[in-house]
């Protein structure tokens, strides 16, 4: 007699297999969601609302029920491992590679919410200790408060469906705010790792390294001449040793100092309306890097080409700039006559005590008006003065925050548009980050809203709020009110 367990397993198997009939019954049929119409909040207890109730659910039951039929040739093969919390492909990806996945020491590897989703499509099957895993086995065993949360997942699966390209968000890939001062971008792989990037020697190793060029280069002559000056003392000196036609005096000696002193060193001005010779002698050995070598230079050619004329302006244009000259405060008789600093500050209360339209008395207290009347103002800058609640930035002061760790960004989300062009090795800037919340749950507060702000950066924050399977999306953005005075 043959085991009853042994037939009710056989003509399980035997009955995946279906008939021409069965299959093209199961691809003709209407795979849309039922249309939801409008809600009733409150019963009425009539027959009709019952009938639309139970029409609903009978349409959404038999939905959820329905078996699929995939061809298991278009299937992905798939193996789960519980211990990596990750899925790694048997058989060769389709077209979802693209956009997700990773690749560790040449294994393919899938994320938990990415190898469900691609269950719930009908493009990958998962097994585990060589049985194939549901959906609904996929649904206990690949999300966990380690890997991803049931929201965190209806956010993910609800944004795939609508084309976007959807990654994990990794804080530690993140620049920081001086990095991104910088403009110094911090890449990382799928799988976390950072891009290795070419090593660059340490401002200390380049300075050694330079250092040990410039003393290959300098002859054993230089050194020898550096040497003595610096024993000797002579430290600087005039820039040009003698002048040709003049027959000026050589360099003169600082000594006392282990800088050039620059008071000393003599530029000659070859633009001056002052007459000047035609040819330069050569500046000073010591005051030449290297082995370099100067001649006698010739700027009478470089003279003639210049514009030495005088400029000549009108009687008008000279006494136009004459009154913007601001005038002397030593021309001033009366601060002439002070001796000191304390007779001169009196001299400055006393005239501005004495302006139209300021009364003393307001202006030596230790609270004092916000404006003074005699000084004119725009309309703009004085109700900012005498605004009592002034606008602030979302993210200022965000720095000085600790992390909480209540409140994180779960995904980086990519445009639909992007898909054609998309590379995973180097994804570009995201589109919007995502924070997923319960719409039970608290709200965030302002302390939660500035440091997810400021680790997102210039990146839009998006807060997904899931109520029972709706979601909703909402962000926070500065805005400036409103004015009606313009300066």
């Amino acid at each position: 007699m043959a085991d009853p367990n042994t037939e009710d397993t056989e003509w399980k198997l035997y009955n995946e297999i279906l008939t021409p009939s069965e299959l093209f019954a199961a691809r003709s049929r209407s795979h849309k969601i039922p249309v939801r119409g409008q809600k009733d909040f409150f019963p009425d207890d009539s027959e009709e609302q019952r009938q639309r109730l139970q029409q609903s659910l009978t349409e959404h039951w038999s939905l959820v029920s329905e078996e699929r039929v995939e061809k298991l040739g278009n299937l992905v093969k798939a193996t789960w491992i519980p211990s990596e919390g990750i899925v790694e492909l048997q058989s060769p990806a389709g077209k979802f590679w693209q956009t997700m996945g990773f690749s560790v020491s040449g294994k393919q590897l899938l994320l938990p919410e990415e190898a469900l989703y691609l269950m719930e499509c009908g493009n990958l099957q998962v097994f585990h200790l060589e049985l194939p895993l549901s959906v609904q086995d996929g649904y206990e065993r690949f999300l966990s408060s380690s890997t991803v949360s049931l929201l965190q997942y209806q956010v993910f699966g609800h944004l795939k469906r609508l084309g976007f390209v959807v990654h994990r968000f990794d804080p530690s890939c993140q620049p920081s705010s001086y990095e991104r001062q910088l403009n110094l971008s911090r890449s990382c792989d799928r799988a976390g790792n950072r891009l290795k990037r070419k090593r660059s020697d340490s401002p200390k190793e380049a300075q050694e390294q330079s250092g040990r060029k410039e003393e290959d280069v300098t002859p054993p002559e230089t050194s020898r001449a550096r040497l003595a000056a610096e024993c000797s003392g002579v430290t600087g000196g005039t820039w040009w040793l003698t002048d040709v036609h003049g027959g000026q005096s050589g360099p003169s000696q600082a000594s006392g100092s282990s800088h050039w002193d620059f008071s000393s060193i003599l530029f000659p001005d070859v633009g001056s309306m002052e007459r000047q010779p035609g040819r330069l002698a050569s500046p000073d050995p010591s005051l030449l890097p290297g082995s370099l070598a100067v001649g006698v230079c010739d700027v009478a050619p470089w003279r003639r080409r210049i514009n030495l004329r005088q400029v000549k302006t009108s009687l008008k244009e000279q006494r136009r700039q004459k009154s913007k000259q601001r005038r002397g405060v030593n021309k001033d008789r009366e601060v002439r006559r002070c001796r000191n600093w304390t007779e001169y500050r009196a001299l400055l209360e006393r005239r501005r005590g004495g302006r139209h339209g300021r009364p003393a008395h307001l202006w030596n207290r230790d609270v004092t008006p916000l404006h003074e009347p005699g000084q004119p103002i725009p309309t703009v800058e004085l109700l900012d003065k005498i605004s009592v609640i002034r606008s602030t930035h979302l993210l200022e002061g965000a720095s000085r925050l600790n992390d909480s760790g209540e409140w994180r960004i779960c995904f980086n989300v990519y445009q639909p548009e992007s898909v054609a062009d998309f590379r995973k090795s180097d994804p570009g800037g995201p589109y919007a980050r995502v924070c997923v919340c319960s719409f039970g749950g608290p709200v965030p507060d302002l302390r939660a809203l500035k440091t997810l702000g400021a680790q997102s950066g210039d990146v839009s924050l998006v807060f997904a709020v899931v109520d029972h399977g709706d979601i909703s999306f909402y962000t926070f953005k500065d805005f400036t009110l409103p004015t009606d005075v313009f300066p």
